[in-house]
């Protein structure tokens, strides 16, 4: 009796961590290209939030960086807002996934943007 309620657990456990790994390209930790930073976006409702992780800058560490992401087809991601902490100031944000191991990040302010490339973790 006691075999299978083990093997019944295995195989529970397995199913759990297959269904979390791979159901959303976004969730995770993300490195930017230079890797000063590592971001972790997270499920906040119908959205999604960055938080800083790791920056070379320490002070930085667990604040957001990027909130309000939405998404119709997990792929693209619009209406976000970026935080510039150091100048204290808000950005347009919006992303998209490129491979599953890519993703563009895009600020703008008015008609200036720029894009970031990073890897995931």
């Amino acid at each position: 009796m006691q075999t299978i309620s083990s093997v019944l657990a295995g195989i529970l456990l397995s199913l759990h961590l297959l269904t979390q790994s791979g159901s959303d390209p976004l969730t995770g930790k993300w490195t930017s290209d230079d890797k000063s930073r590592v971001i972790e976006f997270v499920k906040n409702g119908n959205a999604y939030d960055a938080l800083i992780r790791e920056a070379d800058d320490k002070t930085l560490v667990g604040k957001k960086q990027i909130a309000g992401l939405t998404t119709k087809d997990g792929k693209s991601f619009k209406n976000g807002t970026l935080f510039l902490i150091k100048k204290g100031k808000t950005a347009k944000c919006s992303a998209r996934v490129l491979d599953g191991r890519t993703l563009e990040l895009t600020g703008s302010v008015g008609f200036l943007s720029k894009s970031e490339t990073w890897t995931k973790l």
